[in-house]
């Protein structure tokens, strides 16, 4: 048995991860398929914004939210998080989630009624920035 410091192969790794589907179907976990949804907002041909996300079984991670540096704080980034939370929970998806870092972002997701579940503290080499994790329902309790 030997333990080394080289590269896997893509062979390899396919079957690592063919294995980890195998447990997860022994655990009774259905086989996860994976969309993404996207919305790009264009302005005279040139892209201003985009938002996107992945579905992730009864999650959706939210994975990009930018608005071009001119065009932010007119609402835009409110637009486009709230059309795809709309789109996430008529495909069925019961909650959303989302990584993100600075000062101003957290407060952003907050004023959406995200809660916070997780914080990586100074993750970065300033002093106070963090990456924090967010989260919220989609569908609520009455649903």
């Amino acid at each position: 048995m030997n333990i080394t410091d080289r590269e896997i192969t893509k062979k390899e790794l396919d079957f690592i991860y063919d294995d980890f589907r195998r447990i997860e179907q022994a655990d009774g976990v259905p086989q996860r398929k994976t969309d993404r949804y996207q919305y790009v907002l264009e302005e005279g041909g040139e892209v201003i914004g985009y938002v996107s996300g992945i579905t992730e079984h009864k999650w959706f991670y939210l994975t990009d939210l930018w608005i071009e540096s001119s065009h932010r704080r007119r609402g835009l980034g409110s637009r486009l998080l709230v059309m795809i939370e709309q789109k996430a929970a008529d495909i069925g998806m019961e909650h959303i989630y989302l990584w993100t870092a600075g000062r101003i972002n957290p407060v952003f997701y907050e004023k959406h009624g995200y809660e916070r579940f997780a914080v990586l503290e100074d993750k970065y080499e300033v002093e106070g920035y963090h990456q924090t994790g967010y989260r919220k329902d989609l569908i609520t309790e009455s649903e």
